[in-house]
């Protein structure tokens, strides 16, 4: 993340990826619906996603923001109306620490049979600023896509790591071996001062400029302009209608209900945004699937998997086009153990610390 800043293939048996590699992983992920234009906002993470890890950070500029432009609607998703009401009347729970876990995955041909990738990430990041945040990182690990794969991966003699097949073009570190194993391996942590959270898609966040962002629609709008002229400060060239589904991206991150359900309200006025109802993530967990923005560039459509209680994003999958949903080829997961806590959160044991 820039906040989510994670991403960049490791090497199985080195440290977490360095921020170069994570730089260039987060410029790979923002790029547009053509080679030629930028779309900050799409998720359209393929190999560089499975190391979710430190991404370019984003300064919001300050400044008098002039009233937003109404926003042209469509007929409104009523699920989401609904979650947005249920969302509003929760109560905001806070800690001492933020812990986010993150789990990403992809499926990548090697030779003559396909895999897929699997790699976790944490971050830890303290309310109090005095404190350092830590990043925890394994290193990718892969298993046959499916029983076909298997068979053809032990004809190959079953090896105990991997090269995937890259694109040609594609960076180096996206095509290391990888170990089959179901197991997590080779942990390393670092630490940042910046305590930055979330992915900087919308903006690079301290939990201080969470809590700051208006929850009324009005307000919200104002901040999200703040945001947009950021990115087109940076040549990001879009309309500020296509940029707002990026709003979306707030929902996994640590916001209070009434901010959450500002958005959810928001995103539904939006043409893009499409409710097909409930599924299943990648954990097994019951989740409102939701399409927020048409991305007419990409292989692959991508679904927000919401929770039905919270509004917080639980997943984000991409699915290959015609599947119905059945051919899933990458996603993001946000684990069950992401949430505030009073106590900061132990390194595991097995964690070295990288450089």
């Amino acid at each position: 993340m820039d906040e989510l800043d994670l991403l960049a293939r490791a090497l199985p048996d080195a440290p977490p990826p360095s921020p170069e590699v994570v730089a260039r992983a987060r410029a790979r992920l923002a790029a547009g619906r053509t080679r030629s234009r930028t779309r900050v906002w799409v998720w359209a993470l393929g190999a560089a996603m499975a190391t979710a890890a430190v991404v370019t950070a984003i300064t919001v500029l300050a400044g008098v923001v002039s009233a937003p432009a109404p926003v042209l609607v469509q007929p409104r998703n009523a699920e989401l109306l609904q979650l947005a009401d249920r969302v509003e009347r929760l109560p905001d729970q806070r800690g001492a620490y933020w812990r986010e876990v993150m789990i990403t995955g992809d499926r990548v041909s090697a030779g003559g049979y396909k895999l897929r990738t699997r790699q976790r990430i944490e971050r830890r990041v303290p309310l109090n600023t005095a404190e350092r945040s830590t990043i925890v990182s394994y290193a990718p690990t892969a298993l046959p896509a499916s029983s076909a794969d298997e068979r053809a991966w032990r004809a190959a003699g079953a090896p105990a790591r991997v090269r995937p097949r890259c694109a040609k073009g594609n960076p180096a570190d996206e095509c290391r071996p990888v170990r089959i194993t179901d197991r997590l391996y080779d942990c390393g942590w670092s630490e940042r001062g910046d305590a930055q959270v979330g992915d900087s898609s919308v903006a690079s966040f301290t939990l201080a400029d969470l809590a700051a962002i208006p929850a009324d629609r009005n307000g919200l709008l104002a901040k999200l302009r703040e945001y947009h002229r950021v990115w087109g400060s940076r040549g990001f060239d879009e309309p500020f209608e296509e940029f707002l589904p990026i709003a979306g991206n707030l929902l996994h991150m640590p916001i209070r209900p009434q901010l959450r359900a500002a958005i959810l309200r928001l995103l539904a006025e939006l043409p893009g945004t499409k409710v097909h109802g409930m599924a299943t993530d990648p954990l097994g967990r019951q989740a409102l699937s939701v399409t927020f923005t048409r991305d007419m560039g990409s292989p692959a459509y991508t679904n927000d998997l919401l929770d039905p209680r919270t509004g917080a994003e639980l997943a984000r999958v991409g699915y290959a086009p015609g599947s119905s949903g059945g051919d899933l080829l990458i996603y993001t997961v946000w684990a069950p153990e992401t949430g505030w806590t009073t106590q900061r959160p132990p390194l595991p044991k097995s964690c070295k610390a990288s450089r």
